[in-house]
């Protein structure tokens, strides 16, 4: 009788901790993507999600039911950049455009982790709202890929810089600030300098 007390109280000891521990790791878990609705609003375009082309975003945040609908990675990136917004992020999730024919047109019911995919930026593709976009991709070599034929550097999340969001160039001002390095060596340092000032000052400062 004393022994199987004994190995009663000791499997109550091991399951105790095991219990908190798995308790733990719900309460930690990021909740899942939730699947786009008809009434889903960019929270910076104000605009409906189905309105515009190419990959989405969602951000949920705490003491919010709904996610935080974007109507493009760029501003999923933006929001997390932004002071103004809440930095209780619970999880990011993109559009994984990795097995999309046209980047444009991605499912939009494939979702990946932000923080986890692979990112193309600076490519030569527009995003939905006709701007510069880093596409995402669940898989490292779709994005290189993508990137072979599109143009762009392959990121991580945590490597996009904040002037590649809030102030990107489309490829022809990419261009164009490339040129003074080629009119320096051709035509003198004084052009060079002049065209790569005035280019500076137009792009990619922060008001």
């Amino acid at each position: 009788m004393r022994t199987s007390l004994k190995a009663t109280l000791l499997a109550v000891g091991l399951l105790l901790p095991l219990s908190a521990c798995q308790q733990e790791r719900a309460e930690t878990a990021p909740p899942p993507p939730v699947a786009i609705t008809a009434d889903a609003i960019g929270h910076y375009c104000g605009m409906n999600l189905a309105d515009h082309p190419g990959p989405k975003g969602q951000i949920l945040v705490g003491g919010r039911d709904r996610p935080v609908w974007l109507s493009s990675v760029r501003d999923t990136f933006a929001f997390t950049m932004l002071p103004e917004e809440t930095k209780d992020v619970r999880a990011i999730y993109v559009t994984d455009v990795g097995k999309a024919a046209d980047p444009r047109k991605p499912d939009l019911s494939v979702w990946i982790e932000a923080r986890k995919a692979w990112y193309v930026v600076g490519s030569r593709q527009r995003g939905g709202m006709g701007e510069a976009e880093p596409f995402p991709f669940a898989n490292e070599a779709d994005a290189q890929r993508f990137a072979a034929g599109n143009g762009g550097t392959v990121k991580r999340f945590a490597e996009v810089k904040e002037d590649e969001i809030l102030y990107p160039q489309t490829p022809q001002e990419q261009t164009a600030s490339d040129e003074p390095a080629a009119h320096n060596g051709e035509h003198g340092g004084e052009q060079g300098r002049g065209h790569g000032a005035g280019h500076g000052s137009g792009h990619g400062v922060k008001p």
